[in-house]
């Protein structure tokens, strides 16, 4: 009996420790998920106020992006009223040309409709193409700088005369150089009596030199010209101007443009006569 007892009290005294050990685990393991529930309770703000300033920067960015879009939407507007505005520049400028010499009123406007479908069939983009009917629209404005009797004169020029009528690209550069159009009309004023070959004027350019447009331009003023009235010779005809830039193709006139200025009217595609109307 006192063996038995000896022993249960030395079992309780082995107990004791362990019980210690494992409240004291306890205790440990109780702090550690208290301490983990605050980690993760504050995570949980934290993500809270990430996705709430997430929210509010995206109600920033929708605001701004709606703010953007107006801006672009006027800025748009804007534009397109500037570039209606050149276009009217344009035309007033053409007619003041055209209400000094009568003999050609309708000339440029005539030159720019067949340049247009030159450019249009040989596939050029729709902002060139509008390059191309602004700077033939006012592709003579130099001549406003010649006196009128040179303009009207019912007889061949002098040599001075025809000299002064020479610098007219030139006069025609000057006065739209300074001018903020998005197209190269300028360019084109001053190169449309250029040749391929370099025996135009009045800089003596050669092949791509002469921009693109200008080219164009080129054929389809020769075409008009020689077809209507002058003061001095009457009008030669659409089939003899035909006959002069297909003799001049690849000399002294781009050879695809001559090429379709002779296809949409062989075609019967485009009349000089229906400009008329």
């Amino acid at each position: 009996m006192v063996e038995n007892e000896r022993r249960t009290g030395e079992e309780r005294r082995e107990d004791a420790p362990t019980r210690e050990m494992l409240e004291r685990l306890v205790e440990e393991r109780t702090e550690q998920l208290r301490v983990s529930e605050e980690k993760l309770l504050q995570r949980t703000e934290s993500a809270e106020k990430a996705r709430q300033a997430m929210l509010y920067m995206l109600e920033d960015m929708n605001e701004s992006g709606a703010a953007v879009e107006r801006a672009l939407h006027a800025n748009e507007q804007q534009l397109e009223q500037m570039l209606q505005n050149l276009k009217d520049t344009g035309s007033a400028i053409a007619l003041a040309v055209e209400a000094r010499d009568p003999y050609t009123a309708g000339h440029q406007r005539r030159v720019a409709n067949l340049a247009v479908v030159i450019a249009q069939e040989m596939g050029l983009e729709e902002e060139q193409i509008e390059g191309v009917r602004m700077g033939a629209t006012i592709h003579d404005i130099g001549k406003i700088n010649l006196p009128a009797e040179i303009l009207c004169k019912p007889s061949m020029l002098s040599d001075m005369e025809y000299m002064l009528v020479k610098g007219h690209p030139q006069v025609g550069y000057d006065i739209l150089k300074n001018i903020a159009f998005p197209w190269p009309v300028a360019d084109i004023a001053y190169q449309h009596h250029e040749r391929l070959d370099g025996s135009g004027y009045p800089q003596g350019l050669k092949g791509e030199a002469i921009c693109l447009e200008a080219r164009i331009v080129a054929v389809a003023d020769v075409v008009e010209a020689m077809s209507s009235h002058r003061p001095y010779r009457p009008g030669l005809g659409v089939e003899a101007a035909l006959q002069e830039v297909e003799q001049g193709r690849g000399t002294l006139f781009d050879p695809v443009v001559v090429d379709t200025c002779l296809r949409i009217f062989r075609e019967g595609r485009f009349s000089l006569e229906d400009e008329e109307k």
